[in-house]
């Protein structure tokens, strides 16, 4: 093709690009001959100095390495290329586009199977991977046929560029193009795979010529900024196996610019700051987090000289907060946004010029030809994208009739052809406990009530939900008030009906809104939820507030007992929701054995609380009306050492009473032969748990398993659909459930033949080889006797199902580290526990594992009964996507306490905390295993420290003050609102002093049978970043 100047190529336009060149590595083949002599990339050296390397050098290593491939290209039309982001990235993509076939980009944190699901659905039958990532790749292709692989030590960059061109290149790399390339797909970007496997998205020369555009279309325009030139800089925290960074990397080849390689991505704050100054970055690309958490940091260094110069600062991907985009303006960044996505390629953006007239965060069409339809959905437009138009992936639609694609986006017109964006069609509410609510059919089902005009159900990242209530004037003009609330009410209890538990509207949580004020809703009826949240914030945190706090002690009044006890008879039967009284006869009986449960025992409480001063934890310390009774009629408060012992003496005696059941239930047994690989049948509990999923998933991917059976909690007709949501939300690979070597069953193991029917439990009797019972519940507040009815005596029944004479069901159990915590040892050996209940921290969970532990103990070794004890410390996120639940003790801690409060506890403590996927593998190994040997400690055998985890939320964005453990529980006990405010009794009892010393648990036997274990990651900085982003994509986490 002959050389065409830079002047005479119209970069802002798609189509013009299409008649200069006809594929990706054209145009980039021609700015490297244009551009020789210019810096295209700047990236860090091993000596944290950065170096350069011009457009001619940058085309000549690519070159070289193109025809060094050739050979392997010929037998592939996609060739797939796995590393972290980096320079030997863009040398090697640059490579693989002059071989003229698609380039897959593969995510570094892509799963085994995800890679080879990913290779499987585009034929790649070549592969490049870095050395960091060629053992996973090459267990992945061992999966496929006739797959080759290359792995990849990192370049000596320096080493290569005294390599001659490779005389042969001319003949090796095809330079003739033609129309027909224009519409061949050059790369492969896959999705995020958040809800399956990732999903390959084929990008043709054409998308990227339009991907392109952006800034060529804006810059000229933008009042007070120049547009881009050979001189600039840009510094792209996108890696280039995203669209993003894709496009921030290759928009600077266009003018000659250069851009920056950081060490690796994410990128520290301090990295950031050091590739700002040391190559005077004029532009820069990134994730709204990135901006986030720059904040605290340039609050901290007062510098604001190297945001100042850059011409403008780019995020995309997600929202940013309101409030820290306008602190960023106001020190002087320009700051703009850019949507797009995969999919439909890069096409709005706001203005950028600094003296713009609509908001940082408003944004329009690109290109005003754009192909694009804004349906109207009442005050809110969906995108739609119709197929002709040119900026699509290859075959992206997703409507029925291919019509084109739906983003299923939302966005607000503000005028001038700007848009906010609002979010997703999905308006499902998640729950601060990471619960999901479909507000809509609860909200029909109250409409359905004559006098209610209009209801919004409100709970997203609450502790329960919320209801406003529109009236019917015309219905209600007649009305007495106490008829109209009544209605209300039975309108109320009729959703809850319809609703799962955590979804219930609670009766104080109705909020009727006085005559004359509305809900802002749609044409169609339909609320627009965040007007709705906007009008009435006042309102819906009152209503918040007074619930969780509780009412003021105002009415004195003496009690007989008598009068006591028909006062929380009556309340907790309106509270539960018992028509018959006579259910509550039995004062002694656990109220949380009837239904109550966190959320009613507040209005229990709450009732109590008109007339009494309690605590708020007063219910989980006296569960019986009884007990209730008895507290409230001494008129003293109980020791607390007393109440400790009590417990502690109540856990002893359990695990007495068992053991002597246990003498008489179990004959000894025989053990004679074990399973061939391959044999293994499992039964499971507790698969919709964060490790339970990852259990059930590390089981089916492993040949040596048949097959697994799941027990899960719920209505018959549900419980597939539960297995398959606990899968989706942690990004787990749901293809897994679709075969016969999963099976679902109810989890009843109370009811006669663990509710499996005889046919059915005494078929399993004979097929299980393994159990492993993961289910227990999770309550720091319980005490021992309520986990005895709610898991203790369930599991009793299951481990009678276990027992054969000959050859019995391995058993398999999850302890927990708090059963040895309370030993006065600086180390925990992989041994049975003394029989004395001190030995775990005082509280009901710690007591019931202690109790089950013992049990083992005894049934191991006087019945000779395989069963095996797995400790379980505490289980972080996984490493791959970072979802730990929200509903967790550290998880509330980091987000109360570092983000709501800015104050943290300061603890002289050990961390050996592990990430869920990797505790998960090591238990599957054991379970796999053959071994006398019955007790397992599952902690991460890299130890760090209290103050290491303090400095990694730092570094991961978040600012807070370190105080001592007396003032952060003092500041916690201010805010009942505060999300881990419910274990504000824990604290007090667990963290009276700094040193909250914790014993080592050692890990020798765990590691011998499961060496996965050795390779557990600690909590740093990255990892930490992967949890903010999760939280922050389920509502838990605001960065402030």
């Amino acid at each position: 093709m002959a050389s065409t100047t830079p002047q005479t190529i119209d970069f802002a336009s798609g189509p013009a690009l299409s008649n200069h060149f006809k594929a990706f590595t054209n145009l980039l083949s021609h700015q490297c001959k244009i551009y020789s002599d210019n810096v295209f990339a700047r990236y860090i050296s091993k000596d944290k100095v950065y170096k350069t390397l011009t457009y001619a050098q940058v085309d000549l290593l690519a070159t070289n390495l193109a025809c060094r491939w050739y050979q392997y290209a010929k037998t592939t039309e996609v060739i797939a290329y796995i590393s972290e982001h980096n320079i030997n990235y863009l040398i090697v993509m640059m490579a693989l586009l002059k071989l003229r076939r698609t380039m897959m980009a593969i995510s570094p944190r892509n799963s085994e199977a995800a890679i080879t699901n990913l290779m499987q659905k585009t034929q790649a039958k070549f592969m490049i991977a870095d050395a960091k990532y060629g053992s996973i790749s090459r267990d992945a292709i061992n999966q496929l046929d006739n797959v080759k692989l290359v792995v990849v030590e990192p370049f000596d960059i320096e080493l290569l560029l005294q390599e001659p061109l490779n005389p042969d290149q001319k003949n090796l790399i095809d330079t003739q193009f033609s129309d027909a390339d224009i519409n061949k797909d050059a790369l492969i970007i896959h999705s995020s795979g958040t809800t399956s496997f990732p999903k390959p998205i084929y990008l043709s020369n054409r998308y990227l010529f339009h991907l392109l555009t952006p800034l060529h279309l804006t810059l000229p325009f933008a009042k007070g900024v120049e547009p881009l030139c050979s001189s600039d800089v840009m510094l792209s925290c996108g890696p280039l196996f995203h669209i993003f960074g894709t496009y921030a990397h290759f928009s600077m080849a266009t003018v000659g610019g250069s851009v920056v390689f950081m060490r690796n991505l994410p990128a520290s704050l301090e990295d950031i700051d050091y590739a700002l100054r040391s190559n005077n970055v004029t532009a820069m690309c990134a994730p709204p987090l990135i901006f986030e958490q720059m904040i605290p940091y340039l609050k901290k260094t007062q510098d604001f000289d190297a945001i100042k110069r850059l011409k403008f600062a780019m995020f995309g991907g997600a929202a940013l907060r309101e409030a820290s985009g306008d602190w960023l303006c106001e020190q002087g960044l320009n700051l703009c946004t850019m949507y797009g996505t995969t999919e439909i390629n890069a096409i709005m953006t706001s203005d950028l010029s600094p003296q713009r007239k609509h908001h940082w965060s408003s944004f329009r069409m690109i290109d005003p030809n754009t192909r694009c339809v804004f349906e109207d959905e009442g005050e809110l437009m969906h995108l739609f994208m119709p197929a002709d138009g040119l900026t699509l992936a290859t075959n992206v639609s997703n409507r029925p009739d291919g019509s084109g694609y739906n983003t299923n986006d939302l966005f607000k017109p503000v005028g001038d052809g700007y848009y906010t964006y609002v979010g997703r069609r999905d308006d499902t509410l998640v729950m601060e406990n990471g619960e999901k609510t479909n507000p809509l059919p609860m909200e029909t089902t109250l409409r359905a009530c004559d006098l209610i005009k209009q209801a919004a159900v409100l709970g997203q990242a609450r502790q329960c939900t919320a209801a406003l209530i529109e009236l019917d004037p015309e219905v209600v003009s007649d009305m007495r008030s106490e008829d109209v609330m009544a209605q209300v009410q039975d309108a109320v209890k009729k959703v809850n009906t319809q609703c799962p538990n955590h979804s219930k509207i609670i009766p104080q949580m109705v909020k009727v809104l006085p005559l004359g004020q509305s809900l802002p809703s749609t044409d169609k009826c339909t609320i627009k939820r965040k007007a709705v949240e906007d009008m009435y914030r006042e309102e819906i945190e009152a209503l918040y507030k007074a619930f969780l706090e509780g009412p003021a002690h105002t009415t004195a009044k003496s009690w007989t007992a008598d009068e006591l006890a028909g006062f929380l008879e009556q309340c907790a039967a309106e509270i539960l929701d018992i028509a018959d009284r006579s259910q509550l006869k039995d004062h002694s009986q656990s109220l949380f054995d009837l239904g109550l449960n966190s959320l009613t025992s507040i209005q229990l409480r709450n009732r109590i609380a008109e007339y009494m001063d309690v605590p708020q934890n007063f219910l989980f310390q006296h569960p019986s009306i009884q007990s209730i009774q008895k507290a409230l009629l001494s008129h003293e408060k109980q020791d607390a050492s007393l109440q400790r012992e009590q417990q502690y003496q109540a856990a002893q005696k359990l695990a007495e009473d068992y053991i002597r059941m246990a003498s008489h239930d179990f004959p000894k047994a025989e053990r004679r032969s074990t399973l061939a690989p391959g044999d293994h049948v499992v039964l499971l509990t507790g698969v919709t748990g964060s490790l339970g999923s990852f259990l059930l998933r590390d089981l089916l991917q492993d040949t040596r398993v048949k097959k697994v059976y799941c027990c899960v909690r719920g209505q018959q007709d549900q419980l597939s659909k539960r297995l398959f949501e606990a899968f989706q939300s942690r990004s787990l690979d749901t293809t897994l459930l679709q075969t016969d070597r999963v099976e679902v069953l109810p989890m009843q193991f109370s009811a006669p033949y663990l509710g499996f029917g005889k046919e059915l439990y005494d078929r399993l009797r004979e097929e299980v080889t393994i159990i492993q019972h993961c289910a227990w519940l999770l309550d720091f507040n319980m005490p021992v006797d309520h986990y005895d009815k709610q898991c203790i005596a369930p599991f009793y029944q299951l481990l009678k199902f276990a027992y054969r004479p000959e050859n019995p069901m391995q058993v398999h159990f999850i302890s927990s580290v708090s059963a040895s915590a309370g030993m006065d040892k600086d180390e925990i050996e992989e041994k049975p526990l003394p029989f004395d209940s001190h030995t775990c921290m005082p509280m009901g969970y710690a007591h019931s594992k202690f109790v089950v532990e013992k049990l083992f103990d005894y049934l191991a070794s006087e019945k000779n009964l395989p069963y095996f004890i797995e400790r379980l410390g505490q289980v972080c996120g996984d490493s791959e996507n970072g979802v730990w639940n929200t509903s967790e003790q550290y998880p509330l801690m980091f987000i109360g306490g570092g983000s709501l409060m800015h104050k943290m506890p300061q603890l002289d403590t050990v961390i050996d905390w592990i990430s869920v996927d990797y505790a998960s593998a090591s238990i599957k190994d054991l379970m796999l295993q053959d071994s006398t040997h019955s007790i397992y400690h599952i902690v991460n055998p890299h130890r760090i420290h209290w103050s290491d985890v303090l400095q990694a939320m730092k570094e991961a964005g978040m600012s807070f003050d370190i105080v001592s453990t007396a003032e952060w529980i003092e500041a916690l006990n201010q805010d009942q609102s505060n999300p881990c405010y419910r274990l504000i009794s824990f604290y007090e009892a667990n963290f009276k002093n700094s040193h909250f010393k914790m014993p080592i648990w050692k890990t020798e036997e765990t590691q011998m049978l499961a060496p996965v274990i050795d390779r557990s990651p600690v909590l740093d900085a990255q990892l930490f970043r992967k949890y903010l982003t999760h939280w922050q994509s389920v509502g838990f986490y605001h960065p402030n």
